[in-house]
């Protein structure tokens, strides 16, 4: 299978396309190979060399979502830091880029844990947590898990804020809410 990089890349991509043409349609939990493996072109023995079942290949998915996530706050963030209007406004379009599958990933189904792996995620990237205290955690994960909520129904419900009010909505909170707790201030 490491022979061929390209290939191994196309066939794996194949697969994960069908999937989130598939998830369009209908309900991950009613999603089987079979129907996967028909849509992709290949047989059920190569599926099995890329994935053990779709729930797998839904974490390849997000694991691949948030690792480009990651990288693009990173290239965002000048010495370390990133301020929040970059930092939303970086994720927002990481979200229009990706759309089609973040709807799948962000469906009833797979909404609560889609959040809060995005949450951990950030949050470890952005944040040192020598600091942490139980409240900043619960602080930390209602604020972010909040604003990743907004930010996916927003996106489902084709912008009905457009990202301009809705980055001021997040600027607000955090200036009036979310850093003063952060700070002890609050």
């Amino acid at each position: 299978m490491n022979k061929h990089p390209k290939v191994t890349d196309a066939t794996r991509e194949a697969f994960v396309s069908a999937f989130f043409l598939l998830a369009g349609k209908k309900k991950i939990s009613q999603i089987t190979i079979h129907e996967v493996t028909d849509l992709a072109g290949y047989n059920r023995t190569t599926f099995y060399r890329y994935f053990e079942d779709v729930y797998a290949l839904i974490e390849y998915s997000e694991n691949e979502l948030l690792e480009n996530i990651r990288k693009a706050i990173e290239k965002q963030s000048t010495g370390g830091q990133l301020n929040e209007s970059q930092f939303f406004r970086t994720l927002i379009q990481c979200f229009h880029e990706n759309r089609d599958r973040i709807s799948v990933l962000l469906s009833e189904e797979n909404r609560a844990h889609f959040l809060r792996r995005i949450s951990e995620n950030v949050t470890d990237t952005l944040y040192k947590k020598d600091n942490d205290t139980p409240k900043k955690k619960v602080i930390r994960d209602i604020y972010f898990f909040g604003i990743f909520y907004a930010i996916s129904i927003n996106l489902q419900s084709q912008n009905v804020l457009p990202d301009e009010d809705l980055l001021d909505i997040i600027r607000k909170m955090f200036d009036s809410w979310y850093l003063p707790e952060m700070m002890g201030n609050g």
